[in-house]
């Protein structure tokens, strides 16, 4: 009777029957484990590009050339032929002039209308952003508001655009100027609108506190007018020499001799009796 024999495929991994026993003709067979070797590196990297040639996440042409990068040899970059042309030398940075040396700034007839010193006196600004905020005022006139863009600031100030907005940035940040921005009708930015607060303008512009130092001082108000009102005449006041001043000196009365005699010489001229008069 033929010995009937298994017909697994050879793709098919299995246990291995081993021949056990003596060479004396009765065998045995019993299973071992079957050692597979683990796949080559390049091998499972290829197969990595391919499935995602296979997914459609690369095409082609990419997934060929990767696999024949793969295991490849480096190439060492060949040097350029062509002789490179020589680096050209950084060009110094420009210092700055001493503050000396810098120039005078331009004529100009603009100035500040009236302001509080409460921003002079912050010591939580710079000595620049106080100058800028003075500048400010002398733009807004005699309003509160002004239309500005940073670099004509910049200019004005002889300092960069970044450095005006940290000068706006502190004078809003402490309360003394309000920013808006100034957009067109398509919505373009044209500049900044400052607009003034309280504490820069002086306080009898504000009502609230020009009542309350009229409350605190009543007779402030008759100040104005002290020295002027003749109580001897209702509703006429009387002339002072701090705001007059006479136009002829010589016909003040004097009790002086040389006043005297000069007035008797000019009573003489008028008469004819005298030739000259002795010009004082």
């Amino acid at each position: 009777m033929t010995e009937e024999h298994s017909r697994t495929p050879w793709s098919v991994r299995g246990p291995i029957l081993a021949p056990d026993g003596g060479s004396d003709g009765t065998r045995t067979y019993g299973p071992e484990a079957a050692l597979a070797e683990a796949p080559h590196p390049d091998f499972l990297a290829r197969a990595a590009i391919w499935r995602e040639h296979r997914a459609g996440l690369i095409s082609l042409a990419e997934a060929r050339r990767r696999s024949s990068l793969i295991g490849a040899a480096p190439v060492a970059r060949q040097a350029s032929s062509r002789p490179q042309a020589p680096a050209l030398p950084k060009a110094p940075r420009p210092r700055a002039l001493a503050r000396h040396k810098r120039p005078a700034p331009q004529e100009s007839r603009q100035y500040a209308q009236s302001m509080a010193t409460t921003a002079a006196r912050d010591d939580r600004l710079t000595p620049n952003a106080k100058a800028f905020l003075q500048v400010l005022r002398a733009r807004c006139g005699k309003g509160r508001q002004t239309t500005i863009t940073k670099g004509t600031a910049a200019n004005i100030m002889a300092r960069s655009p970044r450095t005006i907005r940290r000068y706006l940035a502190d004078l809003v940040r402490f309360g003394y100027i309000e920013l808006r921005i100034r957009v067109n009708a398509r919505g373009l930015h044209l500049g900044l609108t400052v607009t003034l607060t309280d504490l820069v303008t002086p306080f009898y512009e504000d009502m609230r506190q020009l009542g309350r130092w009229l409350a605190e001082a009543p007779e402030a108000g008759a100040r104005r007018f002290a020295g002027l009102i003749d109580p001897a005449r209702a509703g006429v006041t009387s002339a002072t020499p701090r705001n007059q001043v006479p136009m002829n000196p010589s016909l003040h009365v004097s009790d002086h001799p040389v006043i005297e005699a000069f007035k008797g010489l000019k009573r003489l001229w008028r008469e004819g009796k005298a030739s000259a008069v002795p010009v004082m």
